[in-house]
């Protein structure tokens, strides 16, 4: 009796052994199969969100640099559930393996706040970064040109770009004609929605140019659509500055208006560096096929006609001649006699500085307009001339256009030079606004008339719910229950 008591006792205890080791090793087994769930939904999760950001508008890229993809948040959810199902594993596709869980997709919440081209702090960020990489391409190639390499750093991006323009004319090509009418049906890619071709300009004549009479592109327009939101702490505007935060009277605020300042004038350097990259003039080719001729006039002045723009440009110019010329009149001695004698030969000793000051502003005037001249003919003009600079001999104040001899020709600035120094003028805001203007205009005539800045989106934050489907039960049922995991994640450009 007392063996058989020993072996059952035994048998007991072994038993008791056995199932805490199943036990244990059942826990072990859904721990385990959790922790892979948990790695696996968040693998899915970040390869989903990656894809997204890969369906970038190319022709945006190629074009104008900025990485954005078309869509909304709803657009942005369907895209997650169709990437992140595919990846999802499931039982029947694997009926070789010894598979222990599934993962379902069962939530996707999106937010594209803040994350929309149209916000110009969006346009700016990608802007700096596409400046960047510029600064430093060029900066190489130069040096290795410099070094007799004839390597180009940048030179992956024009090759993607020519083949992306074979693309297009390749598409461009007229489809086959309809069996039963034997009519040729118009290509849509074929389509120029702005009419929008390579023009010169000619300098001896002010072109009519075009007018954007489209309401719908029209209203469309990033500087027409209202406020945009801006992130910077202080803009600075044209003669004046706008507080968006209280400055302490303190080193502290003083330096943070210090700083703000630099940092507000080196967008507008960047600004100006990307607009001469990828905007013509009425005297220089841009980059590619644009609707309006003049787009740094139009930047400069915003009004939706070319002949309007370079009307207005040119009156600048003329009345910056101007002023400066008359700072010459009177710094040059010689020229600054002539006045005088003239003004004395009027008779009018009372008001003899002011007549003086009439003969120089219209001999400056008469020279002002022999500069604008040159500048629209493609010739430079000194921003500051000399006495050798000078062209026009001061009987031209009378109708005789009178051109001194010993005059030097070819040195100074352009017209696009010029146009630069008038855009320091203008605020970034509009400088920003416009920009985005005419990469919208030009999107639309070159691809897709539907382009909207508004649409084009840089990133996503978004949570999604993973949903665990054991194959095998739970040896600790209640106790690891946890089957619906989450994972959140930010993606961006």
């Amino acid at each position: 009796m007392k063996t058989n008591k020993k072996k059952g006792a035994v048998s007991v205890l072994l038993c008791v052994i056995l199932v805490s080791l199943v036990i244990l090793a059942g826990a072990a087994g859904d721990a385990c199969s959790l922790a892979v769930a948990n790695a696996y939904a968040e693998r899915i999760h970040y390869l989903a969100g990656k894809s997204v950001l890969a369906e970038y508008d190319r022709h945006l890229f190629e074009d104008y640099g900025f990485l954005a993809f078309t869509g909304g948040e709803e657009e942005v959810r369907e895209k997650m559930q169709e990437y992140a199902g595919r990846m999802c594993r499931v039982s029947e596709d694997a009926a070789d393996e010894i598979v222990i869980f599934d993962l379902v997709l069962s939530d996707v919440r999106v937010s594209c706040a803040g994350r929309s081209l149209s916000d110009k702090t969006v346009f700016m960020d990608q802007l700096r970064e596409i400046m960047k990489y510029r600064t430093v391409a060029t900066g190489l190639e130069t040096l290795l040109s410099s070094m007799g390499s004839g390597v180009e750093i940048d030179g992956l991006y024009r090759d993607a770009k020519d083949s992306y323009d074979s693309e297009k004319t390749a598409l461009s090509e007229p489809l086959p004609a309809d069996p039963q009418t034997g009519e040729v049906p118009e290509n849509p890619a074929s389509r120029d929605p702005l009419d929008l071709k390579e023009n010169t300009f000619d300098p001896e004549s002010v072109p009519e140019g075009r007018t954007l009479r489209d309401r719908m592109v029209k209203e469309s327009l990033p500087s027409k659509n209202g406020d945009h939101s801006h992130s910077r702490e202080k803009i600075y505007r044209l003669g004046q500055e706008e507080e968006l935060m209280t400055l302490g009277k303190d080193s502290a605020g003083f330096l943070d208006s210090f700083f703000s300042g630099i940092a507000y004038g080196t967008d507008k350097i960047l600004l100006m560096g990307y607009i001469d990259t990828h905007f013509r003039s009425m005297l220089k080719e841009g980059s590619g096929e644009s609707f309006f001729l003049g787009e740094k006039e139009y930047i400069l002045k915003g009004k939706l006609s070319d002949k309007d723009n370079l009307s207005s440009v040119k009156r600048e110019l003329f009345l910056l001649r101007t002023g400066l010329n008359i700072a010459h009149i009177y710094s040059d001695p010689e020229k600054r006699g002539l006045t005088q004698a003239a003004a004395a030969a009027t008779g009018a000793e009372l008001f003899l500085p002011a007549v003086q000051f009439l003969i120089a502003a219209a001999w400056a005037g008469a020279e002002a307009e022999e500069d604008l001249s040159t500048l629209m003919k493609g010739g430079k003009v000194p921003f500051l001339k000399s006495a050798s600079d000078w062209k026009l001999s001061l009987e031209s104040i009378y109708g005789e256009n009178r051109v001194q001899s010993g005059h030097r020709e070819g040195s100074g600035l352009d017209y696009d030079a010029y146009l630069d120094l008038l855009m320091l003028t203008v605020g970034t805001d509009q400088i920003e606004l416009r920009t985005m203007d005419l990469i919208q205009i030009n999107m639309k005539g070159r691809y897709d008339k539907r382009f909207d800045f508004r649409n084009c989106i840089t990133g996503f934050e978004d949570t999604a719910s993973f949903e665990r489907i054991p194959h095998l039960p739970s040896v600790l049922p209640g106790i690891i229950e946890d089957n619906v995991m989450q994972t959140e994640g930010v993606f961006e450009y």
